[in-house]
């Protein structure tokens, strides 16, 4: 696969980890009903992985390392964060924490989007 081809299906990908996201995590905070489907669970991981993949072979492909790339390394950090946020939105018992925990994945979503678009270090 070409370089813009692996670009477009990652940049395809990243949209429908986001729409699967907050699918789940607006159900969570609603009845829980769709979010529990085992049907979107496993979607919703399926398009993360496939995710993933494209994202380790774009920077295989253009040679880039995150420690000669502070970009990179920030989006790779905020991801993680996102991750986390998610598991947040999962087990929290309380709404207020579930808001909270998506409001602040929504400002690291941002960010992330940020660092891929201009590909300029916020931090580092």
């Amino acid at each position: 696969m070409d370089y813009m081809a692996l670009k477009h299906t990652h940049v395809m990908f990243a949209v429908l980890s986001i729409i699967l996201f907050y699918t789940r995590a607006i159900s969570r905070l609603a009845s829980g009903k769709l979010a529990a489907n085992k049907g979107v669970f496993i979607a919703s991981h399926s398009v993360d992985t496939v995710l993933l993949i494209s994202a380790v072979s774009l920077a295989v492909m253009a040679s880039l390392n995150p420690a000669q790339q502070p970009w990179l390394m920030e989006k790779i950090v905020l991801v993680i964060a996102y991750i986390a946020l998610g598991f947040v939105i999962a087990k929290s018992t309380t709404k207020a924490k579930q808001v909270g925990a998506l409001v602040m994945a929504t400002v690291t979503l941002l960010a992330v989007g940020y660092l891929a678009s201009a590909k300029n270090a916020l931090i580092l």
